[in-house]
């Protein structure tokens, strides 16, 4: 069975192509981001930047090693608190 990823999810590992003193990343992998979400983000962005919020867990496979899973979601806002009348 091939390895379907999860929206909004991706993995980095180890380069295993770099070598001492090249300009190679350490890391690398792939973020698989869902239409709707990214054009949401885009629709809500200011300016030319948009933002979204990275977290990742540190994991391990025997095939891959160590590695980092990582999930993609809208940016955190602080809600104001609302006072109850």
């Amino acid at each position: 069975m091939a390895y379907e990823p999860k929206p909004n999810t991706g993995s980095i590992f180890k380069n295993t192509f770099k070598k001492e003193g090249d300009k190679q990343p350490n890391l690398k992998g792939d973020l698989f981001l869902d239409k709707e979400f990214l054009l949401d983000q885009i629709k809500a962005s200011e300016g030319n930047l948009v933002k979204v919020q990275v977290s990742a867990w540190t994991n391990e496979s025997e095939k891959a090693g160590k590695y980092l899973y990582l999930n993609v979601g809208a940016p955190f806002v602080k809600r104001e608190e609302e006072i109850p009348f």
